[in-house]
């Protein structure tokens, strides 16, 4: 038989000690738990497989890709410019025409028409009243450091017998040379249809204003031819 003292002494089968913490009782929650002493973070490079890396930041440095992509774009936005401003002119050219037409009366007049000397057509006895007539004229003009006679042909008409007129043979359109028809007592100009009267008015076709004139005297019976004037 077992004494006293020997069942005092044999353990008995008891459960498991929950008289302090043990080190396998520190779980992955709650306070004071492995997660947020970090002692179950994963170190860098040691990820799940599948899981999206994460790449820092490049803290606003310019990267080679992106320095190419905007420098692409400013040369095409260059290029547009380039060739959008004279498309864009061309465009709305008609809203910015000037509503005074050009005058052939500048300085990219041939110098022969600029010409302020007088010039002799001839006798006015030579021509007939109402009939237009060509004269040619020798001028002298002076074009830079060249000075020289050059031929001017005019269209003289003598309205009576003491007024005469002296027209310039370009059309006011584009400056094609006009020519006379008797028939249609008209001057026609071949290029565009423009057509004139006798006293150098416009009666029909695209030229803008009258034919031009020259400034006109008459010394000792003689005809004498003068510069365009500014407002014919």
């Amino acid at each position: 038989m077992t004494s006293d003292a020997e069942r005092q002494a044999v353990p008995t089968d008891a459960g498991p000690d929950t008289s302090g913490p043990a080190s396998s009782d520190l779980g992955t929650t709650g306070p004071g738990g492995a997660d947020e002493l970090g002692l179950g973070a994963p170190e860098p490079g040691t990820a799940e497989p599948g899981a999206p890396e994460v790449t820092p930041k490049a803290g606003g440095r310019l990267t080679r890709r992106s320095f190419v992509v905007r420098a692409i774009a400013g040369i095409g936005g260059l290029i547009a410019v380039i060739v959008g401003v004279p498309v864009a002119g061309f465009a709305a050219m008609p809203f910015f025409r000037s509503k005074t037409p050009i005058r052939l009366l500048s300085d990219s007049v041939a110098p022969t028409l600029r010409s302020s000397d007088w010039a002799s057509a001839g006798a006015l006895s030579e021509y007939k009243v109402g009939v237009p007539k060509l004269a040619p004229l020798q001028r002298t003009v002076n074009d830079g450091w060249n000075s020289g006679t050059e031929t001017v042909v005019v269209y003289v008409v003598r309205e009576t017998d003491t007024d005469v007129t002296a027209f310039d043979i370009h059309c006011t359109h584009l400056g094609c040379p006009l020519s006379y028809s008797s028939g249609a007592q008209r001057f026609v100009c071949p290029c565009h249809g423009g057509t004139f009267d006798i006293e150098g008015l416009v009666m029909g076709g695209p030229p803008p204003r009258p034919m031009m004139r020259y400034e006109t005297q008459v010394v000792d019976g003689n005809l004498m031819i003068g510069q365009l004037l500014a407002d014919s």
